[in-house]
């Protein structure tokens, strides 16, 4: 039982975990979202405006507006990249080895335990039927299940 308790321990603490990690990625993400788009939002008017009497000295005003909206839309193209290319699981994909073998550990002890008691439960079908033929059948896996207890 100490061995379940263990894994189910386990499982709640990767979890967590996993949870706590990707929070802080997306909290992180929107933060520096928030800040650089301030600071890019502040200089991009800047450009703007500076870049708009340049071209505007060789250009029309409509032409020069244009050039500038272009590149403005392609900066932004470029920055929702780099967001949408961000990721937590890199960073994640240990817990969640962990996490794994626990739960497949745990699978194994359930499994095991469903057949002790199916063994129990047959021995115990038999011990009506033969009474001192059957006692073996029933005190090995007893013994059995005792053993594992202790360790």
């Amino acid at each position: 039982m100490n061995h379940f308790s263990r894994n189910l321990t386990i499982i709640y603490r990767t979890e967590r975990l996993i949870a706590r990690r990707s929070l802080a990625v997306f909290q992180t993400q929107i933060t520096l979202g928030v800040l650089a788009g301030v600071a890019a939002l502040i200089g991009l008017v800047l450009l703007n405006v500076s870049l708009f009497f340049v071209l505007q000295a060789r250009m029309s005003p409509a032409g020069a507006a244009a050039i500038l909206s272009a590149l403005n839309i392609a900066l932004a193209g470029v920055i929702a990249l780099i967001a949408t290319r961000m990721s937590v699981e890199r960073e994640i994909a240990p817990a969640v080895e962990v996490r794994d073998m626990a739960i497949e550990d745990l699978e194994r002890d359930i499994e095991g335990a469903s057949q002790e008691i199916r063994d129990i439960a047959n021995g115990l079908k038999c011990l009506g039927r033969d009474p001192l033929g059957s006692l073996s059948t029933l005190i090995i896996p007893l013994i059995g299940a005792l053993l594992k207890k202790k360790t």
